[in-house]
């Protein structure tokens, strides 16, 4: 058997596997396919990944297209006509409501072939991505990080005047007087603003050693690694200790949250800072997440992600940041634990609105290895370094302000799809907390009512 049957039988192989691509395979398109294939240099084994991963991208494609015409139905027979001036549909997911507006979307300018800049009702800016797998995620990704308090781009669901799903929009976050840099951009900016001339020149050429993305070499690299950008943050004109020490936080609370969600191309560009100057003084802030790419990268292995410079290792990532920043870390890690069941419930609820069903049967998978991970290495630390009575009294608090964020997400999503006895169990268990929180602020009424003065 020459080379071109050996790929036209395994093509046709995977087909037989794949009912929704099979469809759209005739004998002719695996004929050419497989010529095609042939004629490369690869080997055999080369030409089946290939395969492989090409049938998988489309199968997904499909399942998603198919996921996005049932959303046009949902939403026909609510829907009021366009308003003059108005030229699409925004549909967002605030605070666990899903929220259905009419809106004047605009151009400004084409970024690149897949991202344009946009005006929203001629007052705020953000950027428009097409329909894609990966743009849905960020939706999810607004809902999560909305749970845990972490900032996130306001994001949107665009349709046309049919409800046909237009793609996603971001909302940019930084405002007229404020200035959004990405963390390749912030050394640019340190370069050309600050004074701290020591700092600049290791920044640089740590920044300059480590071009292009690879496997990091040690345990002691996964901490200069994360010191660059602490570095980075020192460096910063006029950073007061208190604005360090914030920044600090911010960021490392922001990696805990991309192993959490599985985010995996963390990036220079995709994390940053934004930066406002007041009275001659500039003061930082870590920027909302955007732009979390969750989905599998064939250049990484499942327990990998990518961390600034380097792909790592998501455990031994997370065992660093507990073993040098876990002051920074201990709070948002805590809530995490705390609640890890009510939270892998609700996360499942925003994945069920979301995804079609082999899409969120995968993520839904990914969520509770990652959140397991967490746990174990939470726990461990807390052997270590136990918790102080100031400790438990802030971790009593953030329990109380993740239970008030919940509310809206019991009754707000659709619970119908992919049910199973886990998924009940979880909105079951939703629903008691909720129902603990009542009976608990009306007890506390009553108590207070009871002891007034007649």
């Amino acid at each position: 058997m020459d080379k071109k049957e050996i790929i036209i039988n395994h093509i046709k192989q995977r087909l037989t596997s794949l009912k929704a691509l099979g469809k759209l395979y005739s004998n002719e398109k695996i004929e050419k396919l497989a010529e095609r294939l042939a004629s490369t240099d690869k080997t055999l084994d080369e030409i089946k990944v290939l395969i492989d991963n090409k049938f998988s991208t489309e199968v997904r494609k499909i399942n998603h297209n198919n996921h996005l015409s049932t959303l046009k139905e949902y939403y026909l027979s609510s829907i009021e006509k366009l308003k003059k001036g108005n030229n699409c549909y925004l549909l967002s997911y605030d605070k666990g409501i899903k929220v259905l507006e009419q809106a004047e979307v605009d151009s400004i300018k084409k970024v690149n072939p897949f991202l344009e800049e946009i005006t929203i009702n001629k007052e705020k800016k953000g950027y428009r991505k097409e329909n894609s797998i990966n743009n849905d995620y960020e939706l999810i990704m607004s809902d999560i990080a909305y749970l845990l308090d972490i900032p996130y781009a306001r994001t949107y669901r665009v349709f046309d005047e049919q409800m046909n799903p237009q793609g996603i929009i971001n909302e940019s976050f930084d405002t007229k007087d404020e200035r959004f840099l990405n963390l390749e951009e912030a050394l640019q900016f340190v370069n050309e603003e600050s004074s701290k001339f020591t700092i600049k020149s290791e920044l640089t050429e740590y920044h300059d050693r480590h071009q292009g993305l690879a496997n990091i070499p040690d345990k002691q690299t996964y901490k200069t690694n994360i010191e660059y950008v602490f570095n980075l943050f020192k460096a910063l004109p006029d950073i007061t200790q208190t604005n360090l020490q914030e920044l600090k936080k911010d960021y490392i609370n922001m990696k805990i949250f991309e192993l959490l969600t599985n985010s995996l191309n963390n990036t220079l560009t995709n994390i940053g800072i934004i930066v406002n100057k007041k009275e001659k003084k500039y003061t930082y802030k870590v920027s909302p997440s955007y732009n979390k790419y969750v989905t599998d990268l064939k250049t990484i292995k499942e327990n990998e992600t990518i961390c600034n410079f380097f792909i790592v290792d998501k455990r031994t990532l997370l065992q660093t940041i507990n073993s040098n920043y876990y002051k920074e870390a201990k709070s948002l890690l805590t809530l995490i634990t705390d609640n890890k069941e009510t939270l892998i419930a609700l996360m499942n609820q925003v994945l069920k609105e979301h995804l079609e069903f082999e899409e969120y049967n995968k993520y839904y998978n990914k969520l509770k290895e990652n959140l397991e991970i967490i746990t174990e290495e939470t726990l461990a630390k807390k052997q270590s370094a136990p918790d102080n009575d100031l400790d438990k009294k802030e971790y009593k608090a953030n329990n109380t302000a993740y239970n008030n964020r919940i509310a809206p997400f019991v009754d707000n999503y659709n619970t119908e799809e992919y049910d199973s006895e886990k998924g009940s169990v979880a909105l079951v268990i939703i629903v008691a907390i909720v129902l603990i929180i009542t009976v608990l602020t009306i007890g506390a009424v009553i108590l207070a009512v009871s002891r007034m003065d007649m």
